[in-house]
């Protein structure tokens, strides 16, 4: 199936049926220009044996999609010992859910709007996603809705995952997330022998956050060296914007913070060097979670895990038969 593609009176998106991935999106700006604010990866049209063994929503990497259950289907080796894995049953077996790596039904399909719809697989408990998206006329925003369908009791992480475009000038962009009461950097490495960030180590800005050889400000990219970095921030106000100072406009995810209570910033600062990333992917997923990390069911439904323990939900609760129903939107202004 061929990407579906949505206009409205200030833009034009386009969602891929694998993942659902909402991207490219050009947003007409007050003064009749256009902005591009999510990031698309330069592999997508690759041919040949190593594309081909891509997972499914890796070939053509893209924009925005939602996470359920977020993250690993198994928690990473490796982790320190306050980290403790639970094992959970029926979250399948994809990285970020058997949402992000198979194709979606298109249900519905107008010049501005689409609905797409998954099931997921018998033995798992989450029955399907609906997930439907929208141009909102007179605004350079899409409005966007989740619905989660249960099959089984479950408690498991979520998240959106929105991927932004960094401009090529260091610390052209600036993040701002107003409320911020603090982060913590990634467990592990992100990137073993690349990243820098000293891991799981608590921090109260963006612009302070402890690494090797001083602390970095994470708050402007994209940085001025190769890195790979995963921060987990806790308490934003329901609005992340990512200021590109170098192009002249914001873009923003605006989310309910009482269903995502942090934000992941997964910063790929052309870090990774195997295929496909090859040294040249430059962007900044800013992802809504209610989780622990990428780390998956395991430890974001583990009760146990640091983040919960300090009192910050990291698993949604779910009840069969019982739909659960979020809405969010992404846009974009002239600075």
């Amino acid at each position: 199936m061929s990407p579906l593609k949505m206009s409205w009176d200030h833009g034009v998106a386009w969602v891929e049926p694998v993942g659902a991935m909402l991207g490219p999106v050009e947003f007409r700006m007050a003064d009749g220009t256009t902005v591009s604010p999510l990031a698309t990866a330069p592999w997508g049209n690759d041919v040949g044996p190593e594309h081909d063994a891509l997972p499914p929503q890796l070939k053509r990497l893209r924009g925005e999609w939602p996470c359920v259950p977020f993250g690993a289907p198994t928690a990473p080796a490796g982790l320190p010992a306050q980290w403790q894995a639970r094992r959970t049953s029926g979250t399948g077996v994809d990285f970020h859910g058997f949402s992000s790596q198979n194709t979606w039904d298109c249900v519905e399909h107008a010049p501005g709007r689409v609905v797409l719809e998954i099931a997921y697989p018998q033995d798992h408990a989450i029955a399907g996603l609906r997930r439907e998206i929208h141009g909102l006329p007179g605004e350079a925003e899409i409005e966007i809705s989740l619905t989660i369908s249960a099959r089984a009791d479950v408690a498991l992480p979520i998240a959106l995952h929105p991927v932004f475009a960094v401009p090529e000038m260091p610390s052209a962009a600036e993040i701002r997330a107003d409320g911020m009461r603090g982060g913590r950097s990634y467990p592990i490495a992100t990137e073993p022998g690349v990243s820098r960030l000293i891991p799981d180590q608590g921090f109260d800005s963006l612009a302070s956050v402890p690494a090797t050889g001083g602390a970095l400000s994470l708050n402007r990219l994209p940085l001025p060296f190769d890195t790979e970095e995963i921060v987990q921030l806790f308490g934003a106000d329901g609005r992340i914007t990512l200021r590109n100072h170098a192009e002249g406009y914001e873009a923003w995810v605006a989310y309910d913070p009482e269903v995502f209570p942090s934000v992941l910033l997964w910063i790929s600062n052309r870090g990774r060097s195997a295929y496909p990333w090859n040294g040249r992917f430059s962007a900044v997923g800013i992802e809504p979670v209610r989780g622990a990390f990428d780390l998956g069911p395991e430890i974001g439904a583990n009760p146990q895990n640091p983040i919960a323990k300090a009192g910050i939900p990291t698993a949604l609760t779910l009840s069969a038969g019982k739909d659960f129903v979020t809405t969010y939107r992404i846009g974009a202004s002239r600075l």
